[in-house]
């Protein structure tokens, strides 16, 4: 099936969201099932292993996780390096001048070829989020995509997204927060879409500037309205509590000139490489009034918005602000406001550290929140699909190129979480009433089950959960088939654990019905025999859908 192409936002911010379904265990889950759940894109096979086998005991263990993610590139992942070098991916190692001479410039390419780089991002994301190591790299560039959110399939965005992401999300992932946000400020996708590429002393565009202190780095929570600057009050180290409107203006003002090398008429020495340029006579060379900070007038090239980035990285505002959104992605979608600010505390005290990022995210993954929270938190589409495939040991390659890959993306957009097509600029929400409505779950329950019957040229399953039922050891002798040990089996692999006896039979009872063509009842613990796949015991098939079932559970959505 030909993928189409992205378009409105999907009607699921219409639906009615559905009442919130409990998970049937009374109690908090392992630690292991905890973490691979929030920090990582669910448990492959054998992770829950590794996980229980760094400690004696849960501080341990999680320490131990915890560190070595931190540490990516101790972390061997070949395997998935290996399958990054697939040679249908023609557009990852471009630099961006040949990403835009080659994909934008062009007036006689397909427009499958021009927005080419962004679906080799896409598919080279769900490949690093299934098959990689470092799972906890993988999350926070999920995370730092939606924060410094752009939407990424339209021109020139679409033909310069390797680049975004490569060289302006990934680099500062887990590093320091200030050059990350300049990076962003620099790079030809954000200066396009605010429209700061058009900014200039003639017209200052506010775009930009508005979302850099909205969204960026103090937020809307720090936003004090129309008072005048002079008015704003100040904290103890005499920085004004927060920004207001004219604060934008002259942000604006600060980073006029910041544009892209893209052959404007008005500059004949403009290279037109894309790359980031400083076109000086565009630049408000007058002094400005930026919260509560003079800046002179004739400043050097660019030192207006470098300024203004350094203010903003050092406020606490901004320290709050992040710590937030990080603290609502691992722990909670209403994080505990002590743990919110002793975050806060980590990472203003470090905002010029190059492991500034690092030290949060330890200080927020080894805390008792983190560690006694549980179901707080929902996966949404992308996530559990994610984990779907790790959780099944999915053995499935990904690039524009491949007909499932293009159907698997179509689908996607259905259910309204499809990577970097968030149109507005705060990112896809993280919070569970917006992903508990009836188009993003019926929709993503869809892509299970599709997902669970799609074969390779040979017409072998790419999620074979039949060949890992049979070569697991606890299900080794073929008189442990029944139709209750195959479901607690998969709830343990997909969740880590097992829910309560009750939500046990419940999914075993739909293997029996595998055999309810000859009207025979099948027990719970009656062995059945999985190498039959036809009438009237669809054993094989009733696998499948007893897997689907699991990953359809509320159980299996908690994170």
């Amino acid at each position: 099936m030909a993928a189409e192409p992205v378009g409105s936002q999907p009607a699921m911010y219409h639906a009615t969201p559905a009442a919130p379904r409990p998970s049937t265990l009374t109690s908090l889950p392992p630690l292991a099932a905890m973490t691979l759940s929030r920090a990582a894109f669910g448990p492959a096979p054998g992770d829950i292993e590794d996980f229980n086998a760094r400690g004696s005991t849960d501080i341990a263990r999680l320490t131990s996780w915890v560190d070595e993610q931190l540490d990516p590139q101790s972390i061997d992942d070949s395997d998935l390096e290996a399958r990054l070098a697939n040679p249908a991916f023609r557009t990852l190692g471009k630099s961006l001048t040949r990403l835009w001479t080659e994909h934008y410039r062009p007036e006689n390419i397909t427009w499958e070829e021009r927005v080419r780089p962004a679906y080799e991002v896409l598919h080279a994301t769900m490949t690093r989020a299934i098959y990689s190591r470092r799972q906890l790299q993988e999350v926070m560039v999920d995370f730092w995509h939606n924060h410094f959110n752009v939407y990424g399939y339209e021109t020139p965005n679409a033909c310069v997204w390797v680049h975004y992401d490569r060289n302006v999300i990934r680099p500062y992932t887990l590093g320091n927060f200030r050059q990350m946000l300049e990076a962003n400020a620099r790079s030809t996708a954000m200066l396009y879409y605010l429209d700061n590429v058009e900014s200039s002393d003639e017209g200052p565009n506010e775009n930009y500037a508005r979302e850099l202190l909205e969204l960026h780095t103090l937020g809307a929570e720090n936003y004090l309205g129309i008072m005048p600057q002079w008015d704003v009050p100040v904290d103890g180290q005499g920085r004004p509590i927060g920004y207001v409107d004219g604060d934008v203006l002259e942000v604006a003002r600060c980073f006029t000139g910041w544009t892209v090398a893209n052959g404007h008429w008005s500059d004949p020495n403009d290279p037109d490489t894309g790359e980031f340029y400083y076109r000086d006579f565009w630049h408000d060379r007058f002094q400005k009034y930026v919260l509560g900070e003079f800046i002179p007038a004739d400043q050097a090239a660019l030192r207006d918005g470098l300024r203004v980035l350094d203010k903003l990285c050092e406020h606490p505002g901004t320290a709050r602000h992040i710590c937030r959104k990080l603290c609502r992605r691992l722990v909670s979608d209403n994080p505990p406001e002590s743990l919110v600010e002793s975050a806060a505390a980590v990472f203003h005290d470090n905002w010029q550290a190059p492991d500034q990022i690092r030290q949060v995210l330890r200080h927020i993954l080894l805390s008792a929140e983190f560690r006694n929270t549980w179901g707080a938190k929902m996966k949404r589409p992308f996530e559990t699909l994610m984990s779907t495939m790790r959780v099944c040991g999915a053995e499935i390659t990904l690039h524009p190129d491949d007909d499932d890959s293009r159907t698997l993306s179509w689908l996607m957009e259905k259910t309204g979480h499809h990577p970097f097509s968030w149109i507005p600029p705060d990112g896809f929400p993280d919070t569970r009433t917006t992903w508990q409505g009836s188009t993003p779950m019926i929709m993503t329950w869809r892509i299970i089950n599709w997902l669970m019957r799609i074969t390779d040229d040979n017409g072998s399953y790419k999620l074979d959960v039949l060949t890992q039922t049979l070569n697991a050891p606890e299900l080794a002798d073929p008189a442990s088939h029944t139709p209750r040990n195959l479901a607690r089996f998969w709830f343990r692999r997909a969740l880590g654990y097992e829910p309560d006896a009750a939500q046990i039979a419940r999914a075993a009872e739909m293997l029996t019905r595998s055999d309810s063509y000859d009207g025979t009842p099948w027990a719970l613990d009656q062995a059945i025999d999985l190498s039959r796949d036809e009438w009237p015991h669809y054993w094989q098939s009733g696998l499948r859908t007893l897997v689907a079932l699991i990953l359809m559970s509320p159980d299996f959505l908690q994170r």
